[in-house]
């Protein structure tokens, strides 16, 4: 062959001493091939760097090989935030190695019908990959029609019967404020997002339920943001500081939140942790080099990507057809910010990993 990429099956089947049928089930993992066949044809994939092209693949599989991330649009959130970026290369990657293409789309509430219109019509995709329920509020009712695999990354409740993958938030958010109260902290000022999304309900419940274990009472300082942002984090804590109710120690509802937190503090010259501790939630690259480096909740988000890509595409190509409700564990990462190399020391040591 002079040309390695315009080998065909027909010539792979010539070459291999088999049926076109045999290689198309080769190719896409099917049974009914006798060992002997199989390997034949391995050895002339192999051999010819043989990458069947997205038409061909198509065309004997009636599959389009394309999946359709959908993803919220909030301002600069969805690509300014480390996390956002974490998670799609997560999904793109793991879609890559197993063959598929990956299309993002990012919506908001203003987004024109006819947009939908297109993600749902005009492009046939294979599977839907929706982030957050302000997503699936909007698409869900329209894809069940469809009866194409979807897999919400987060939570909702009341979608019992779609794939969902999310960190477990509850125990997450429980294990930052419980931490924080081992370290002697009986006032634990709170910044959540809206109440509106089930993630935010379970951290809520989680730093609740930690208090309440404590036998504490949580404070007047909480505050229900609009974004998981640096500016809702900035804002919030500007308005504690001139009302005079800033707590001594914050739990956070993302680093990003964390990240406006503390330059706030460190324009008003307050010291972290000395003044206030601080504790966030993501662990996102970046959480290591704020000033001081920032402890928060590590959630594995490139993990929920991979995961979240090999779940809908083991339904769409009949590995498995049952839901799939996965919840990734939630871990504390103790760095600076919350004071514990000076109030416990000896028993914690810094991070910076």
């Amino acid at each position: 062959m002079s040309e390695k990429s315009r080998l065909t099956i027909d010539q792979i089947a010539l070459l291999a001493g088999v049926s076109r049928s045999v290689v198309s089930r080769v190719l896409n993992n099917r049974s009914r091939v006798s060992t002997e066949a199989r390997t034949r044809v391995l050895e002339i994939i192999e051999k010819y760097n043989y990458r069947p092209s997205s038409v061909a693949r198509s065309l004997a599989t009636d599959r389009t090989f394309e999946i359709c991330i959908v993803t919220p649009r909030r301002r600069n959130e969805a690509i300014a935030n480390g996390f956002w970026p974490l998670l799609h290369l997560g999904i793109s990657e793991q879609c890559i190695e197993r063959g598929y293409f990956v299309s993002l789309t990012m919506i908001s509430s203003d987004t024109a019908d006819e947009i939908y219109d297109r993600i749902l019509n005009e492009r046939v995709f294979d599977g839907y990959i929706l982030i957050t329920q302000e997503v699936t509020e909007t698409l869900i009712p329209k894809l069940r029609a469809r009866t194409v695999p979807i897999v919400l990354i987060g939570q909702d409740p009341s979608l019992p019967d779609v794939n969902s993958i999310d960190v477990d938030n509850f125990d997450g958010a429980y294990k930052a404020t419980s931490h924080l109260i081992e370290l002697g902290f009986d006032r634990i000022g709170v910044i959540l997002a809206s109440m509106h999304l089930q993630e935010s309900i379970d951290r809520y419940r989680g730093y609740t339920q930690a208090l309440t274990d404590a036998g504490l009472e949580a404070p007047d300082t909480r505050a229900f943001v609009s974004s998981y942002s640096e500016e809702s984090g900035y804002e919030v804590m500007k308005r504690w500081i001139e009302q005079g109710t800033l707590p001594p120690a914050i739990f956070c509802a993302s680093d990003a939140i964390a990240t406006g937190v503390l330059l706030a503090l460190y324009r008003s010259g307050i010291a972290v942790p000395d003044d206030v501790a601080v504790v966030g939630f993501d662990d996102l690259p970046n959480a290591r080099y704020t000033a001081p480096p920032l402890t928060t909740v590590h959630q594995p988000i490139y993990e929920k990507g991979q995961r979240a890509a090999n779940i809908i595409i083991d339904q769409i190509e009949g590995v498995r057809s049952d839901v799939v409700h996965v919840r990734l564990p939630a871990e504390l990462v103790v760095r600076d910010s919350c004071g514990a190399m000076k109030r416990m020391p000896g028993k914690v040591e810094s991070r910076i990993d």
